[in-house]
């Protein structure tokens, strides 16, 4: 459409509901009506202040790719700290130079290192250990009588994987699975803040973990950090423990929320638990895409921000303005996808931007495809008179605007 027909509406406010029940339960709808429209919209956003949300496919995958004119790291934009934000804690600024938040060089540097586990050939090593830690946690659910899969499953499969990958001693796996229930719990606040003061000893528990394997290397990827040359650089403990915290709370709050979406859509429409049940193999890898482009557990991206001045599909930037790719709306822009309210399982080609795009495309997408479909096998196969055990339309969904999820997910194994 042309540029003007398409205006941002920065004069008057049209603002998405994100985080209430009623566009959880069915963002579609919400996204179409908007996308009908324009392809910008100005909101506030919790903790960034005024955004611009960028609905449009092409133009989310265009400023995602375009570095030279959109910064990750605020400080490239005129700001003086990495996120913008004036006031950030001592714990978070640590945190803050890390793999999302930095551009490149610095990106650049910090992926190579964490990327040779996180590619197709290793996840495939892995395949069939997820499914083991899954089917076991399938049977613990039933054998005790449990019914909510995002406490039994759907939280714990992703933790357990990211632990066994970082190769983390038991001790160190207790205090993060306190700090971590805090800063994933829900869309609390205080909850938050409350996680991040304890971030000191999350640090401490962290760099004993650090000496420790520097003494005697183990299997694991902090061993393997630990002991990495970066271009003739060791990293330091601050970029180590920045490092591990995302690779932790990336590497399993999303996969969390593919796993219950996927599973309560594959409940909820009309013969697609059926569909997946005939599916073969990679098939079932074709499924997993498509219900992540359905499902948008990962509503959004990460802000970028405008380097400089300039114009922008007929949208006039200021140096510093924010940008943030609504990944939800851009997966059912109907001028790339046919149909793109219905849930096609076999659906191919699949261009969503589930997994962001750009240089800081998700680095974990093999493993959180891996899985999302290791816990679908596991549920659908063993199980195939699996049922929600409550009325789905009763379900609550967790209030973080930028996330999907549900709270729980009661269901009957049958």
């Amino acid at each position: 459409g042309d540029g003007a027909a398409h205006e941002t509406g920065c004069g008057q406010e049209v603002s998405l509901p994100l985080n209430s029940q009623a566009y959880l339960q069915a963002p579609h709808s919400f996204l179409t009506a908007a996308l009908d429209e324009r392809l910008f919209v100005d909101q506030k956003l919790p903790f960034l202040g005024r955004c611009t949300l960028v609905l449009g496919h092409a133009e989310c995958l265009e400023f995602l790719k375009d570095s030279e004119r959109f910064a990750v790291d605020a400080r490239n934009a005129g700001y003086n700290s990495p996120f913008g934000l004036k006031f950030l804690p001592e714990s978070l600024k640590v945190l803050s130079n890390n793999l999302l938040s930095l551009d490149d060089p610095d990106h650049l540097r910090l992926r190579r290192l964490v990327d040779q586990p996180f590619r197709r050939v290793a996840i495939d090593e892995l395949k069939p250990r997820i499914r083991h830690t899954c089917d076991r946690l399938v049977s613990e659910m039933v054998e005790a009588g449990e019914t909510d899969l995002v406490e039994g499953v759907c939280r714990q499969l992703p933790l357990l994987v990211i632990y066994d990958l970082l190769g983390f001693s038991p001790e160190v796996r207790e205090r993060l699975d306190a700090v971590l229930h805090g800063l994933t719990a829900t869309g609390n606040i205080f909850n938050v803040l409350r996680a991040v003061m304890k971030l000191g000893s999350v640090r401490k528990a962290l760099s004993e973990e650090f000496e420790r394997v520097r003494k005697e290397p183990g299997p694991g990827l902090v061993t393997d950090l630990v002991h990495a040359e970066a271009d003739g650089g060791r990293m330091s403990n601050d970029e180590l423990f920045a490092m591990v915290f995302v690779l932790f709370v990336a590497g399993h709050e999303t996969t969390k929320h593919l796993i219950s979406t996927a599973v309560y859509t594959l409940l909820r429409e009309p013969g697609a638990a059926d569909q997946y049940r005939a599916m073969d193999s990679d098939a079932r890898g074709v499924a997993v895409d498509e219900l992540l482009r359905y499902c948008a557990p990962v509503q959004m991206t990460k802000p970028r921000h405008a380097r400089q001045d300039m114009e922008f599909h007929g949208l006039s930037l200021k140096r510093g303005q924010r940008l943030v790719g609504l990944l939800a709306a851009a997966n059912i822009d109907q001028r790339v996808f046919e149909d793109p309210h219905k849930l096609d399982l076999k659906r191919r080609p699949n261009r969503h931007l589930g997994w962001g795009g750009g240089p800081h495309i998700c680095l974990g997408l093999h493993l959180a495809r891996a899985e999302a479909q290791a816990a679908l096998d596991s549920l659908f196969d063993r199980y195939p008179g699996l049922s929600f055990a409550t009325d789905p339309a009763s379900l609550k969904w967790i209030p973080r605007a930028g996330l999907r999820g549900l709270k729980q997910l009661p269901v009957r194994f049958g």
